[in-house]
């Protein structure tokens, strides 16, 4: 061992300290179960103090000239000062686990080969107490750590910071009364981040409790059981975010007040998954989610007892969004403030299949009550993943119910709301051509029972071309010339047997012929109507 300041100058704890670095042992000042809370760190003695400038100078070679590979590794201490990085490339590991910290860690532009802070209290008045902004280190452990900070760029500032390993931060609490919590914009991690075990980040301001915009996570961006909360702005931030697989599931809350979102997933890129089983997202202000033009590889899940409850434009928009797999989406609470209508926009999702978890059907109802606008793309979409299930009843369905919704809030002219009650009352709007052939059969069974009761009234007699002229034709008869009312063009031959009275006086037979003239553009309006339907000429969609 070699030290560069006289040992006389040390605390014995400090003493002690450099002569752990170098055999490579942990020195743990913590006594039998000894309580590491808040209050309990604040009191602790001379004793267990040690200064940060020695353990800057450790880590510098000043102190100890050959430390062991295992590094400095310390718990149960004070730590007096700011402990200054900035700037400071070093081998030797550091591991502080239970060590409160009274104005934290810089360590901005520092080269480390790792950094554990486990279990440990930091603080600031001013500065963020953590601010590793461009750090470059192997490994990243806040475990269980307890951060309270007072600046506008983030209690934690990881941002722009690259760490070979993972970020490991559950169980950890973060507070920030005047900007993020966990500030880590533009972070790249080589394997993925860990805010789980009832992880907190309480925030303020529009950057959000927790901002990762453009961060690169090669690994899973895990919040299973994160408690994130802003009272001023957004809980997660994260636009432009890259990352292997998203959890933000099992007890994972977000509490925004912000006209954007609580959650923002704007453009980000999910290489595998995005998990939201059992999540619970509320805004007062805006929108719960906004995932517009998210890119997800494999599966999103919106299911489970996943709740979204929001204000403003809507509650959760997935607008442009592309997920590679299917969509799972059985919320069990997807509530507006005050308008129902605007609970979902799904305009230019795609998505394999059909969404599962959720009938047809009720998908439908969502089109058509939860949205805000008419889309023709939901509606297509879902009806392409319908045809490709070889399911060509649940394909008419789907775009009849589209045709209802564009009729319903689209603005359009009389006439064409018109032709479309219509098409949709004969025709189902195209997709069912068979009801203008129950319409034209209907229409024939009428005109064959007016032919039967007014003949017996006199509207019809026998011809001379039968050995009984004059008198009433026989129900066999009456049914013929029923028939032959809605024939288009022309006579059938029962007309001759038996025809209308030529009796003036007659009102039946007149009436009966002007009735017949009916008929017979109903039946030719019928006819029409069928042959547009069986060859797609009235439809919209």
């Amino acid at each position: 061992m070699v030290t560069q300041v006289p040992s006389g100058e040390l605390k014995p704890v400090e003493q002690s300290l450099i002569e752990h670095v170098c055999r490579g042992d942990w020195l743990d000042l913590l006594v039998g179960d000894e309580e590491v809370d808040e209050v309990t760190m604040r009191s602790w003695g001379d004793w267990r103090t040690c200064s940060a400038t020695v353990i800057r100078d450790i880590l510098r070679g000043l102190r100890a000239a050959q430390p062991d590979p295992q590094g400095l590794r310390l718990r149960g201490a004070k730590i007096t000062g700011l402990l200054d990085l900035e700037n400071l490339t070093t081998d030797v590991r550091l591991e502080l686990k239970d060590c409160y910290l009274n104005e934290g860690v810089c360590a901005r532009g520092a080269r480390l080969a790792s950094l554990t802070l486990a279990g440990c209290q930091l603080e600031h008045p001013t500065k963020p107490p953590l601010d590793a902004d461009r750090l470059t280190c192997g490994g990243l452990d806040l475990r269980g750590v307890r951060i309270i900070g007072h600046a506008d760029v983030g209690a934690v500032r990881l941002s722009r910071a690259r760490i070979g390993g993972s970020l490991e931060c559950d169980g950890a609490s973060l507070y920030n009364d005047s900007g993020p919590a966990l500030n880590a914009n533009g972070l790249h991690v080589d394997q993925g981040i860990f805010l789980r075990r009832e992880f907190t980040a309480t925030g303020s301001g529009d950057d959000g409790a927790v901002s990762v915009i453009g961060a690169r996570i090669d690994g899973n961006f895990d919040c299973e059981g994160a408690k994130l909360h802003n009272s001023s702005g957004p809980a997660l931030v994260a636009d432009g975010l890259q990352i292997g697989g998203a959890f933000l599931r099992a007890g994972f809350t977000a509490t925004g007040s912000s006209s954007d979102a609580a959650v923002i997933l704007v453009g980000a890129r999910i290489g595998g998954s995005l998990h939201c089983e059992g999540a619970e997202l509320h805004n007062g202000s805006g929108p719960a989610l906004n995932a517009s033009s998210l890119q997800v590889g494999q599966v999103m899940l919106l299911s489970d007892t996943f709740t979204a409850i929001g204000g403003g434009m809507d509650v959760v928009s997935l607008a442009g969004a592309q997920v590679g797999g299917v969509l799972l989406f059985a919320p069990a609470r997807l509530e507006h403030v005050a308008a129902d209508s605007h609970r979902l926009v799904v305009d230019g999702l795609t998505y394999a299949g059909v969404p599962l978890l959720v009938s047809v059907r009720a998908w439908l109802q969502m089109l058509r009550h939860g949205t805000p606008y008419y889309a023709a793309q939901p509606y297509q979409q879902l009806a392409a993943g319908c045809r490709a299930l070889g399911d060509e009843r649940q394909v008419r369905e789907v775009l009849i119910a589209q045709r209802n919704d564009q009729l319903a809030r689209t603005r359009i002219g009389w006439p064409e709301r018109l032709w479309g009650w219509i098409t949709r009352v004969t025709l189902g709007y195209g997709y069912k051509p068979w009801r203008a052939l129950l319409f034209l059969a209907g229409l024939v069974a009428l005109s064959c029972v007016l032919a039967v009761v007014l003949g017996s009234h006199g509207a019809l007699a026998q011809t001379d071309k039968t050995a009984t002229p004059g008198r009433s034709c026989t129900v066999i008869q009456d049914v013929s010339v029923g028939l032959d009312l809605n024939l288009p063009i022309g006579q059938s031959v029962a007309r001759e047997k038996c025809d209308l009275t030529t009796n003036s006086a007659s009102t039946t037979a007149a009436f009966l012929t002007a009735v017949g003239w009916v008929l017979r553009l109903l039946a030719w309006a019928f006819a029409a109507l069928f042959i547009a339907g069986f060859t797609s000429a009235v439809r919209k969609t």
